[in-house]
């Protein structure tokens, strides 16, 4: 499984490597009932240590996008289209979260961003009044 991990990066690995399989499950790269690779498998071709994947899969477990079958392995969930939403919502909610802290660290107050925000969905041109 080709997964990207970067050791710069402030994210910690574990949560990297729980990201990139989320995200191949939501865009059905990996479908439900589909078999993982087992931790040893995945921390020899990454490189990294095997309680590294086994918290990764400690994650998307928690999630419930994966499934373990005690000493088969890890599969893949069924998931619905209702719940890939809502898994979706809440990653744009934290990433607007931190956007919306770094405008108001930069000093913007709430009424900017909420007209930043209507420029973004067209309800407001730049530097115009609301449509």
């Amino acid at each position: 499984m080709k997964i990207k991990i970067s050791n710069l990066s402030s994210i910690p690995i574990y949560q990297q490597i729980a990201s990139e399989i989320r995200n191949k499950i939501l865009s059905n790269e990996l479908m439900s009932n589909m078999q993982l690779p087992s931790i040893r498998a995945l921390s020899k071709e990454l490189e990294v240590g095997i309680i590294t994947i086994k918290k990764a899969y400690e994650v998307l477990l928690q999630e419930n996008l994966i499934y373990s079958k005690g000493a088969v392995g890890y599969f893949v969930n069924e998931i619905n289209r209702e719940e890939i939403l809502v898994i979706k919502k809440g990653e744009y909610l934290k990433e607007i979260e931190k956007v919306f802290e770094k405008a108001l660290d930069d000093g913007l107050t709430k009424v900017d961003v909420k007209e930043i925000i209507e420029i973004v969905l067209g309800e407001r041109d730049y530097g115009n009044k609301a449509k």
